[in-house]
């Protein structure tokens, strides 16, 4: 599957089936509020983010970025480029403004529809992740305000990947387990390893369909 240069068309289609809800749940942390299809807060912002898969010629590849250490929100965490979503944007829109913020490019995009949005309790925020395809791997250029690095996954990574043991998270008296993958010498985990968990479980399911 992560070999395939139709993917993109055949992803579009998947994205219009309903997810399991066991694809995300089993990236989920322990000790989380609603983790993380809501229901959200009433004052919850409304966000985007950018899941791009870019073919190098023979694979897909996604990038995510290593969060700058001093953000004051989920500083030093893996995420999708992303932010919250300006005025009438839509979700692409704003997803296509934040990718070009953070990695100083604006690849051209096919866009092939959306994840299930996600409720992050950290940061109080509704994120819609948005799913697109781009031939060519970008010269990205991280913004050094926001982005430490860019860090690739490889689909086939995602897909078989061997199992690793959670994370333990201490967030002031609290501790529990947080799900992971692995992503060079890096670890995603919260509402990332829940949205990579859900394109894992429809490229699985892509793969089984289609062989």
């Amino acid at each position: 599957m992560w070999q395939r240069p139709d993917l993109p068309t055949l992803l579009a289609a998947e994205l219009t089936k309903p997810a399991m809800t066991a694809w995300g749940r089993a990236f989920a942390p322990e000790l989380v509020y609603g983790r993380h299809a809501g229901p959200a807060r009433e004052d919850a912002r409304a966000a985007a983010v950018a899941v791009v898969l870019c073919w190098d010629g023979s694979e897909w590849l996604l990038p995510l970025t290593v969060r700058a250490a001093e953000l004051s929100r989920h500083g030093g965490q893996i995420s999708f480029p992303g932010g919250l979503i300006d005025g009438d944007e839509t979700p692409q829109e704003a997803a296509t403004r934040e990718l070009a913020e953070e990695l100083g490019v604006r690849p051209p995009l096919e866009w092939l529809g959306n994840l299930t949005p996600q409720f992050v309790y950290a940061s109080n925020a509704w994120v819609v992740p948005c799913v697109a395809a781009t031939t060519g791997v970008p010269d990205w250029r991280p913004s050094p305000r926001e982005v430490e690095r860019v860090i690739t996954l490889r689909l086939r990574d995602l897909l078989h990947q061997p199992p690793t043991s959670p994370l333990e998270i201490i967030r002031g008296p609290l501790r529990f387990a947080a799900p992971q993958l692995r992503i060079e010498e890096h670890s995603a985990w919260g509402a990332t390893a829940v949205m990579l968990g859900e394109l894992r479980g429809r490229l699985l399911r892509l793969e089984e369909h289609t062989g």
